[in-house]
């Protein structure tokens, strides 16, 4: 893995937040990139922030995504944000 991180912004029982778990699962490894998850519901910074449109996906601190999540477009933004 590289030094590139992909955060997940995430709350518990959200479906939405499970297939983009899932999918950047799955891309961590053929892109080179680790996944950390943060349940929003427990930091009411974030939970202000990103409470009507989790899941959200980060590179390096920058939104690439949020939901809805296009999950066929997600690894193309993933490739673009990490080659930056």
């Amino acid at each position: 893995m590289t030094g590139r991180q992909v955060t997940l912004y995430t709350r518990q029982l959200c479906g939405l937040c499970d297939a983009a778990a899932a999918e950047l699962r799955r891309l961590a490894g053929p892109l080179s990139f680790s996944l950390v998850e943060f349940d929003i519901d427990e930091d009411a910074g974030l939970r202000a922030q990103y409470n009507d449109i989790v899941p959200v996906i980060a590179v390096d601190e920058t939104v690439i995504a949020h939901a809805p999540v296009d999950v066929a477009g997600l690894r193309a933004a993933l490739a673009e944000a990490l080659a930056r």
